[in-house]
């Protein structure tokens, strides 16, 4: 009984691949399965130099990801900040990224995200903590905090 309950789990699951690989581009199909990988594991991006397309693209990918999950418990990928794209979230510039800070900040409420920031990066640039966001957390050093989060087994997101 079991084995015919597998073999019919298994030529759907061969219908459904058969049927993807039709209907996407390969690219696409290996990209949504390595997509589903974060949402299992402990994940982590750094985020140095990188502007709002780029940083929008990787919320919007996380996000993408909660929403496949239906916003279930998942280990949040953390946004290791530690360079420029830091301005996108200072409160002076919350009008023209209102779209990438409202999303990071709901991200983070529904813990699909943990954003850190570089505290090493906002002294030398005159900036402070109250500036940012509250949802914002700070660590001494983004790179050394970065290799931490490698060291204890988070693959990159």
């Amino acid at each position: 009984m079991w084995s015919t309950i597998l073999m019919r789990h298994l030529r759907a699951g061969a219908a459904l691949a058969l049927l993807c690989s039709a209907v996407l581009p390969s690219s696409a199909v290996a990209s949504s399965a390595a997509q589903l990988v974060p949402l299992q594991v402990p994940s982590f991006t750094q985020l140095s130099q990188h502007n709002s397309d780029e940083l929008s693209a990787l919320l919007m990918r996380a996000d993408d990801l909660a929403r496949a999950s239906n916003f279930s418990p998942i280990e949040p990928v953390t946004f290791v900040l530690h360079g420029d794209e830091i301005n996108l979230f200072k409160r002076d510039n919350y009008q023209s990224n209102q779209m990438l800070v409202d999303l990071a900040a709901r991200l983070d409420a529904f813990k699909v995200i943990d954003v850190r920031v570089c505290e090493t990066w906002l002294r030398d640039n005159q900036v402070a903590a109250t500036d940012l966001p509250p949802f914002v957390e700070l660590v001494p050093f983004g790179p050394s905090f970065q290799a931490g989060l490698q060291q204890s087994g988070a693959i990159p997101f």
